[in-house]
């Protein structure tokens, strides 16, 4: 996300919208009461007519609310309209406004923005969670995929001879060799080891193997589409099976995390913490190596809950402390949230004021 301040207190911002993880990143920041102008299209009454048009127009909200839209590459705004063109009398308006890719919105904050908030702007980018391959005997497509969206990284046709010519054989293997290599490259750049594998026939196995055989430590995973390359990969993300393995995986590593935390847990207490006071207070100390948070947290309704997260948050991320966000209606979720809906596991002991009782574990 390209960044340039407007104005001398720090209040406005000019953001360059460049990436779905920009997008994902107005998500996790954007609050109730910040303030977005931004060109979008509303229905609006024209002089002399008795219908309305649809006219592109350009307005300032005051936010209500933000909508992440998984895989559309849109974030979706709602708000109260405070300034738009006089002659369609908007003022005061509700209205809900799309944030796209290439977009250049004005984003305001009363009493400005804070530097944690506008680094974590400007450090906004890719952060590829899986790599998806799209492979049939005609094309092939390599993605970097996230919960949030995707990006076409690789996407080629394969000029194989016919069935009946006897080089058919090596020079599929070598396809085979040089998808997987490509392959076990971009994992290691993304920093991921998830690969999701489809195709309508065989070839995805053969794919699979190949990797396992170049990289044990890669997880794979296989689904079937009707055909290879960037329409395969778009074919595979309108499945759910393919965002829950994203989130599945997710849940695995907060799984591990967990149970770290419950084990140091009961061996000594002051190398976790758990529940909001205690995690905050952590983070003060810069004591936190790794958190866990439920989304229902982050986005809690509390203006006061929302904001003491939003800083822990922040303060955690300001020290390099690893932190996961999971959904409250999974497993690992539902046993985060019975421990206060946030926990961290301690880089140092730390004896912490508001130490709650071990019987909520």
């Amino acid at each position: 996300m390209k960044i340039r301040k407007i104005d001398r207190r720090g209040e406005k911002l000019e953001a360059r919208i460049e990436d779905e993880e920009d997008l994902w990143t107005l998500r996790v920041v954007l609050r109730p009461g910040d303030f977005i102008t931004l060109k979008t299209f509303r229905d609006v009454s024209i002089k002399g007519s008795e219908t309305k048009q649809r006219k592109p127009i350009v307005v300032k909200m005051r936010i209500k609310n933000v909508e992440f839209q998984p895989f559309t590459g849109k974030l979706r705004v709602y708000g109260i309209i405070v300034e738009g063109p006089e002659e369609y009398g908007l003022r005061g308006k509700h209205h809900a406004a799309l944030v796209s890719l290439g977009q250049t919105v004005i984003l305001e904050r009363s009493g400005g923005w804070e530097k944690e908030v506008i680094k974590r702007f400007e450090e906004s980018g890719p952060r590829g969670r899986a790599i998806i391959v799209a492979v049939d005997y005609d094309e092939y497509g390599i993605a970097l995929i996230a919960h949030h969206g995707y990006k076409v990284l690789i996407e080629k046709d394969m000029s194989l001879p016919g069935k009946d010519d006897p080089r058919r054989e090596e020079i599929l293997n070598s396809y085979i060799d040089k998808i997987a290599k490509s392959i076990i490259d971009l994992t290691k750049r993304e920093k991921t080891k998830l690969v999701i594998i489809v195709g309508p026939g065989p070839l995805k196995e053969n794919v699979q193997k190949k990797i396992k055989e170049l990289s044990s430590d890669i997880k794979t995973s296989l689904d079937s589409v009707s055909m290879g390359g960037r329409a395969g990969i778009e074919e595979a993300l309108r499945r759910p099976k393919v965002y829950e393995m994203l989130k599945e995986f997710s849940i695995v590593e907060a799984e591990s995390w967990l149970n770290e935390f419950l084990s140091k847990l009961a061996k000594d207490r002051n190398r976790v913490a758990y529940t909001l006071g205690d995690v905050m207070e952590a983070a003060k100390y810069g004591a936190i190596d790794r958190l866990i948070v439920v989304d229902d947290l982050i986005y809690s309704i509390d203006d006061e809950e929302r904001e003491k997260v939003d800083r822990t948050l922040l303060e955690a991320e300001r020290k390099r402390a690893e932190i996961l966000i999971v959904p409250k209606d999974s497993p690992v979720g539902e046993r985060v949230w019975r421990l206060g809906g946030i926990l961290a596991i301690l880089r140092f002991p730390l004896h912490l004021s508001t130490k709650t009782n071990s019987d909520q574990s």
